[in-house]
């Protein structure tokens, strides 16, 4: 029997919720949709096949990413993710989600302070990043896979440079 993470990742969600509002934020996923940018559907089905939430804890989870999403429409400050190929051709819950997750990113990247790339899945040298991560005005997380346990970076001078090659090699997102 392993250790019981899922009250801690509920309280991650939490905090990285009251960051969101503030300041600039560029994320980065390897292998799903960022949090933020997530459907509920996409988001339960990923949180889910994570087993490392309690099935009591997945609602409160999606719930909060939820309210993230509204934040991020909300926003005045700017927000900027990329997001792998890989992960927009994977196929998390069927058709009907990753439709509806694709019209819902196609929406969100229509907003004037939302910038969405796309890496692609070939290209030259190959980016290999097991771990996403979210660099705010005030620290850096990095996300294990399937997201969970953020650890904070106090040195954020790698992530905002590898942050920045990713997103020039990514190209807008479009269907």
């Amino acid at each position: 029997m392993g250790v019981d993470v899922s009250g801690a990742l509920v309280v991650q969600q939490r905090n990285l919720a009251l960051d969101e509002p503030h300041g600039q934020i560029r994320a980065f996923a390897p292998s799903v949709v960022p949090a933020p940018l997530q459907t509920a559907t996409y988001a339960r089905t990923v949180l889910t096949a994570s087993g490392l939430l309690r099935p009591e804890h997945v609602e409160e989870v999606v719930a909060i990413r939820t309210r993230r999403q509204r934040l991020l429409i909300d926003a005045e400050h700017p927000r900027t993710y990329v997001v792998t190929e890989t992960a927009l051709r994977r196929p998390i819950g069927g058709v009907e989600t990753m439709t509806e997750q694709h019209l819902l990113l196609l929406a969100l990247a229509e907003l004037p302070h939302v910038t969405l790339r796309v890496l692609p899945e070939k290209q030259d040298p190959p980016v290999i990043w097991s771990c996403g991560f979210t660099i705010t005005d005030n620290a850096t997380t990095v996300e294990t896979i399937p997201f969970p346990l953020a650890l904070p970076i106090t040195d954020t001078r790698h992530y905002l440079a590898h942050f920045q090659d990713l997103f020039h090699t990514a190209h807008p997102y479009r269907l």
